[in-house]
């Protein structure tokens, strides 16, 4: 019996040293495959931090895309934002990181939130407010996973057809009190030359606009840039003496020709916009 017992803790302490070996094998395996693991691990890029891939399919929780510019390259700094289509002005806002790319994590509310963006930019020392192009201005609720992309626009009718807006620059236009008729602006016709490049750096070309009817007294949808402006009386031929209508300065002096640059934010109701005063009373 003794013979027995001796054999049984053998047996024992061999199937102990065995298991012993197996666990301290499967351990170091693990270990390395953690250490393989880290040495394999993607680094952050600086370029793109969020980690978002625009285009593709959307992340839980989250509101992802990417802003372009004009020519379609990324744009970094731009500004986009949640807003509830009931409770407006609650939602979240992110900057858009160097590649372009968003993300924005919902507020989980009842209801449909929409995306909106804009960006700030300064140009010939001033700084203006632009709203961004969504591709898709569809509603969307916090439990979705909601793509959307946008673009700087200089150009083109804002998506809410119930409103006259642009993403243009608006120019008015202001009869001079003392000028013989002139009552059909719809006949004026104003050259605008571009002074420099356009806001977003591009080359712009030279535009010959008139109101669409008379007693329209605005002119929108203007690429935003510096332009030096003349004006012709087109039944007649007649060159006209234009001027900066909002500079209120002690006297009133037209030329022919005037540069003009738009208002930027500093403008609180007139904002991306100008206004060309003109008369043929020289």
């Amino acid at each position: 019996m003794n013979q027995f017992w001796s054999i049984k803790q053998q047996l024992t302490k061999n199937m102990l040293h065995s298991v012993r070996i197996l666990s301290s094998a499967f351990l170091l395996l693990i270990g390395s495959l953690s250490i393989l693991t880290a040495c394999t691990k993607q680094p952050v890029d600086p370029k793109n931090p969020t980690g978002v891939d625009p285009g593709t399919s959307g992340q839980d929780g989250y509101l992802v895309g990417k802003v372009t510019d004009p020519q379609g390259k990324p744009l970094p700094k731009a500004t986009v934002f949640v807003d509830h289509t009931v409770f407006t002005g609650d939602g979240p806002e992110v900057k858009t990181a160097a590649d372009g790319a968003y993300k924005v994590q919902m507020v989980d509310f009842a209801g449909e939130w929409i995306a909106k963006g804009y960006i700030l930019k300064q140009y010939n020392d001033r700084v203006y407010k632009i709203d961004l192009d969504p591709e898709n201005d569809a509603p969307f609720t916090s439990t979705e996973k909601p793509v959307r992309n946008f673009q700087w626009k200089l150009t083109g009718h804002i998506p809410d057809l119930s409103l006259d807006l642009y993403y243009g620059g608006t120019m008015e236009m202001s009869r001079d009190l003392n000028a013989d008729d002139l009552w059909d602006n719809e006949n004026i016709e104003f050259t605008l030359t571009p002074v420099g490049p356009l806001i977003d750096g591009s080359t712009g070309k030279v535009l010959k606009l008139q109101a669409k009817k008379r007693y329209n007294d605005t002119i929108k949808d203007i690429p935003m840039g510096r332009y030096k402006v003349t004006a012709v009386y087109k039944p007649t031929g007649e060159q006209l003496l234009v001027r900066n209508a909002w500079d209120f300065s002690d006297e009133l002096v037209y030329e022919p020709s005037v540069t003009m640059d738009f208002l930027g934010t500093e403008s609180a109701t007139r904002f991306n916009s100008m206004s060309v005063g003109y008369t043929n009373r020289h």
